[in-house]
């Protein structure tokens, strides 16, 4: 009876692959930094609006104009930096099976 354990152990490691490989990759902690600039980008957007408000209330259409293109650049810059910052901050595990 203390044979069939070790033969089953033996079948099974013979039948079964090699060991699963396990990687864990962590974040290479860039996040905090691309979500600083991502803040500094929403504030730069926020003044820019604020600007684009002054320039329209006191007849400036074109200057205000260009303050809400602005605007629109630093909330793409924005999002861009804070898309850099979730993708930076995920880690994950990989099982490989095989060789």
């Amino acid at each position: 009876m203390r044979i069939f354990p070790a033969f089953a152990t033996a079948a099974f490691l013979a039948a079964s692959p090699c060991m699963a490989q396990v990687v864990i990759t962590p974040g290479n902690g860039d996040a905090a930094r691309h979500e600083f600039r991502a803040d500094q980008q929403e504030h730069a957007a926020q003044r820019d609006e604020h600007r684009a408000r002054e320039d329209a209330a006191v007849g400036n259409y074109r200057g205000a104009a260009q303050e809400q293109a602005d605007a629109q650049r630093h909330q793409a810059a924005a999002q861009h930096q804070e898309r850099r910052a979730e993708q930076d901050s995920q880690g994950g595990v990989q099982i490989q099976i095989g060789h």
